[in-house]
């Protein structure tokens, strides 16, 4: 089954004052300290914990860039794990183990980062089926694009990346916001793997570019 390319437009109910701020910061400074858009297609990274706005901000940074002439598409890291939702939140409560990196399919992401690289019109592409807990086939169309916004929680370790952007809230921090989205399981054993999955994402700051606060404003 083949789903359409998702809109760079995000959810608007979901977007605040905040969100726009950033997404026009974050343009403004791929222009002036990157170049963006320029000859070469350009793929920016953007990494943080659970509930710190990755999303919002990747598919809104999109729309900004789109509006301003530099067409972008944006690949979600929750669509390349090796496992389902329902079935990965399992092998998570068998073994704690599971969660990590390991968990993604980081090889197929790299893949497709570099076949906008190399200058692909269109990528299939997974997507998570939430409501039947599978993957179904997304076409993600390349043409005209000059960004390429990958996000998730682990996307900083890509070998490919022209700027490496870092949202520094914590999951203690976000946890109104994760509630609001009301997509996380709501069990005790969420905070220990929140817990695990900070030790290996706060580190990727130190690579990071540019970094974001918990209150979407660019402060290194």
């Amino acid at each position: 089954m083949t789903a359409p390319d998702a809109p760079l437009n995000p959810d608007r109910s979901a977007l605040r004052p905040e969100h726009d701020a950033l997404a026009h910061a974050l343009a403004d400074l791929l222009r002036h300290d990157f170049g963006v858009p320029r000859a070469e297609r350009t793929v920016v990274g953007i990494a943080g914990e659970s509930g710190s706005g990755k999303s919002i901000t990747a598919t809104n940074l999109a729309r900004v860039l789109a509006a301003r002439g530099a067409g972008a598409a944006v690949l979600h890291q929750d669509d390349y794990f090796h496992r389902p939702p329902r079935a990965n939140h399992a092998a998570r409560l068998a073994d704690l183990g599971a969660v990590g990196p390991h968990e993604v399919n980081l090889a197929l992401l790299a893949e497709h980062v570099a076949a906008f690289r190399a200058g692909a019109a269109a990528i299939d592409g997974p997507l998570v089926d939430y409501a039947n807990d599978r993957f179904v086939t997304q076409r993600h169309d390349l043409a005209g694009r000059a960004v390429l916004v990958v996000e998730g929680t682990y996307v900083l370790a890509l070998p490919d990346l022209d700027v490496r952007v870092f949202l520094a809230a914590t999951h203690q921090e976000t946890a109104a916001r994760r509630a609001a989205r009301a997509r996380d399981a709501h069990e005790p054993i969420i905070d220990t793997i929140l817990g695990i999955e900070h030790a290996l994402i706060a580190p990727q700051a130190a690579v990071a570019d540019v970094v974001v606060d918990r209150d979407f404003r660019i402060v290194g």
